[in-house]
């Protein structure tokens, strides 16, 4: 493995290349090799795409070349899909022709026993001889949103982006990379590590860690090449980018899963949590919480400390919503005496008078309502964050169905919702406290629902555990960022 730092130049060469060479180009339609000439070539008219194919002189309505070291130009980046027993002489034709770094998509190496790991180490080995740095093997590819640039064969200019992903497993960063996209957060960077025998964990986060673009990461670990490395980039990074990470290995049989598939020592799962939590990286329990947590860093305003105040369409909900808190460790806030007068004021006599504060009554469905409660629980100093738990729909057929809304009605009532909810971003900006939305009706939620309250910075969730847990980290997070600047 080179353990030599990767240079800003070349860092270039792998994330905004000039010149790319597709080696294994096909055109069998739905191959990698025929995807990626098709992605690269679309997504960037001023990049020279070449495909490599000893057997086609067209590829994808491109000229194709018999060997990398045809091509006529300089070549910055090669995408490396041919079968394993070739790549060692692919790699060796491309540190001949000069080219400065390169993406192996390509698996069965180290993942697959002895022999694999003795041909992963022959092209790491050519590799480094030729001064090439690669992604993988065993990847399936890297993106950088910015430059237009996607290994991965996908489709569609992509939408610039703050958020990075880096993932030991092409399948889950595939997965992190479509759900952050569905919650409205696009990417700056991501990538398939795959098998890391050049590039690592550590290199990928170093060079994000300079990344102007990227203002939050995200990474599905399953070891790590040089833990020590790790520990102090991310000490250094998380007060000023959050790192959250999905860390799997802990358990025996994951344990196991994690050796076969990349190759990886999982190591001891107690060491990675007291070193995720010294360093400040946010560790989560699933791609779920690592969805909502990413979303919360960059849409929300960290809570100041662990006091919750709870909105409820009534006191079942508020009470399961307490008792998820207080199970992550987070407190019920008391409500200050003028709180309780201006929630009086707004409230039939039947409610508690008390957090979690129980509607009691007003039509949840009218968001003129809700938000002015809301808002005075905003406004208590007692309170560091809000919950609200109303079953708010957007969904047309339900609106006709199920809250009588006319159907030449609903038109006027969703812009009428949205005026309020926009209303309260304004509200939680100005005093920096985040609200959680939970769903009480049906136990989901439509996606216009959805939409509209992220339009409204709320931090959407579908059930109080998923929205303690959330808080839960961010208080962590700010807690450690007030301690690493004293």
């Amino acid at each position: 493995m080179n353990n030599l730092r990767v240079s800003p130049e070349n860092w270039q060469f792998l994330f905004s290349p000039k010149t790319v060479a597709v080696i294994g180009a096909s055109n069998t339609p739905g191959s990698w090799g025929n995807n990626a000439v098709r992605a690269l070539q679309m997504l960037s008219k001023e990049r020279r795409v070449y495909p490599v194919n000893p057997n086609s002189p067209e590829i994808a309505g491109i000229k194709a070349y018999k060997n990398v070291k045809d091509i006529p130009e300089d070549v910055e980046n090669a995408v490396i899909v041919v079968p394993e027993k070739f790549v060692p002489s692919v790699m060796r034709d491309c540190v001949a022709k000069g080219v400065k770094s390169a993406i192996i998509i390509t698996s069965g190496f180290g993942e697959m026993g002895e022999e694999g790991r003795k041909l992963e180490k022959e092209i790491a080995e050519i590799a480094r001889q030729g001064g090439i740095r690669f992604v993988g093997p065993n990847s399936m590819g890297h993106a950088n949103t910015w430059a237009q640039l996607t290994t991965f064969g996908q489709f569609g200019e992509m939408p610039k982006g703050h958020v990075a992903v880096l993932a030991q497993s092409g399948s889950t960063c595939l997965k992190i990379v479509r759900s952050l996209n569905d919650s409205g957060i696009p990417l700056s960077n991501y990538v398939s590590t795959g098998n890391e025998a050049s590039l690592t964990m550590e290199d990928y986060l170093e060079y994000l860690a300079g990344d102007p673009e990227t203002k939050v990461i995200a990474a599905y670990i399953e070891g790590l090449r040089d833990g020590r490395r790790f520990y102090e980039l991310a000490k250094k990074i998380t007060p000023h980018k959050p790192i959250v990470v999905l860390k799997v290995g802990g358990t025996e049989e994951s344990a196991r899963a994690v050796k076969s598939h990349t190759g990886a020592l999982a190591g001891a799962d107690n060491v990675y949590t007291a070193a995720f939590k010294q360093s400040g990286v946010i560790r989560v329990e699933d791609d779920d919480e690592l969805i909502d947590v990413v979303y919360a860093l960059m849409n929300s305003p960290l809570p100041r400390n662990n006091r919750a105040g709870i909105l409820s369409i009534g006191g079942g909900p508020g009470a399961l919503a307490a008792e998820a808190c207080e199970k992550e460790g987070l407190a019920i806030g008391t409500l200050q005496p003028e709180t309780i007068t201006k929630l009086d004021g707004l409230l039939s006599t039947r409610w508690p008078r008390r957090n979690p504060v129980d509607m009691a009554g007003p039509a949840a469905s009218e968001m003129s309502v809700v938000m002015n409660l809301l808002s005075a629980l905003i406004e208590d100093t007692n309170l560091d964050f809000i919950l609200l738990i109303v079953p708010i729909i957007f969904d047309k057929d339900l609106l006709v169905k199920w809250v009588g809304i006319a159907p030449d009605k609903v038109q006027a009532y969703r812009e009428s919702q949205e005026k309020s909810i926009l209303q309260i971003r304004d509200k939680v900006e100005q005093f920096q406290k985040p609200v959680v939305m939970m769903w009480q009706w049906r136990g989901f939620s439509d996606p216009e629902t959805t939409s509209l309250f992220r339009k409204g910075h709320f931090i959407v969730c579908g059930n109080a555990r998923r929205a303690a847990r959330v808080l839960k980290y961010l208080v962590w997070y700010r807690q450690y960022c007030v301690g690493a600047e004293a």
